[in-house]
């Protein structure tokens, strides 16, 4: 029986249950996955699978402590949701992380370079968490595909439209899964997670410099952090890193996407809460463009829709305290 490195109190026993059958699952993989020569260095990933497998522990006490009132929908979705994890296949290294839904299989990558901060090892279990970030949001992200087609059906938005909202939400779940996982990584590395600086893109706005703290998706960031500031609660807050950590927390909890529907609702805003959902879904594309799985043209449109973004959301920051049935913040 697997023993635990932290004390999860009354979920001790389901935790300590799962993560050995999750054991058992992964070692399973893994020798199937050398037995069909998908993995040429055997010794160097297992140890990185196990490294895995032991930062899932540390990953839920992270959640287990910071978001104790999100830790059952954390808990529970993982353990429905991820049953195996298993290292990418040597000719798929070039990505960092992958996620098969329907296998209930992470993917991770063992052979991540060292970054300016974060050693390979870090790297990896950063994609692992951004991996099981998804799995999280991924409650919320079905209700935005609920909204999307009953739209369509109500004739209120064209097919077109109503998934451009659809890569908008998209995008929100990219910054705040990389944004969680960011601050998971730094504080279990014990390292200082550094400041917001300017990047530059040759292919993104024109290559005109951007801020982020990203390992990865950094170009997605400042507009997440744009929107954060649309909602009661977040506007006030000046710092932008305060401000996406608000946003990625809201995000925790499967109700994310109808409370801020509810919200734009509630103060007559939808015209302008769809226009902020359609700029961020072409940003969303312009960023795969960049990777070469998108049209080139929202690549070349991408500064336009910063500037939109950014004037549509200046105009509703707001400054209000939140709604006493949203995120108890006040």
């Amino acid at each position: 029986m697997y023993k635990l490195k932290y004390d999860f109190r009354q979920y001790n026993n389901v935790i300590a249950t799962y993560i050995n059958v999750l054991i058992n699952n992964s070692m399973a993989s893994f020798q199937q996955q050398i037995r069909n020569g998908q993995v040429r260095n055997s010794e160097h990933d297992a140890d990185a699978l196990a490294g895995c497998i032991q930062n899932l522990e540390e990953y839920l006490y992270y959640n287990f402590g910071k978001f104790p009132e999100n830790f059952n929908h954390i808990i529970n979705t993982t353990m429905n949701n991820v049953r195996t994890i298993s290292v990418l296949p040597n000719n798929k290294r070039g990505i960092y992380g992958e996620t098969q839904a329907q296998n209930k299989v992470i993917y991770i990558n063992p052979d991540l370079s060292d970054s300016k901060y974060l050693t390979g090892e870090e790297r990896t279990r950063l994609y692992m968490a951004h991996e099981l970030g998804h799995i999280i949001n991924n409650e919320w992200m079905k209700k935005v595909v609920e909204y999307a087609n009953q739209q369509i059906r109500q004739g209120r938005l064209t097919q077109d439209h109503a998934q451009l909202i659809y890569d908008g939400f998209s995008m929100l779940d990219e910054a705040t899964t990389q944004n969680r996982a960011e601050n998971f990584v730094y504080e279990f590395s014990g390292k200082r997670r550094p400041s917001l600086a300017y990047y530059k893109n040759g292919r993104m706005f024109n290559s005109e410099p951007y801020k982020s703290n990203f390992d990865y998706y950094g170009e997605l960031e400042e507009p997440a952090i744009m929107f954060a500031r649309t909602l009661r609660g977040i506007g006030k807050e000046k710092e932008d890193i305060k401000a996406l950590d608000m946003l990625s927390k809201r995000a925790l909890s499967p109700n994310f996407f109808n409370r801020i529907l509810n919200e734009y609702t509630r103060d007559g805003q939808m015209p302008a809460f769809i226009q902020e959902a359609q700029y961020m879904g072409l940003l969303k594309r312009a960023s795969y463009a960049n990777f070469g799985y998108e049209d080139v043209s929202y690549l070349h449109n991408s500064k336009t829709y910063l500037e939109r973004l950014r004037n549509v959301t200046a105009q509703m920051r707001d400054y209000r305290a939140p709604f006493d049935d949203g995120y108890g913040e006040r």
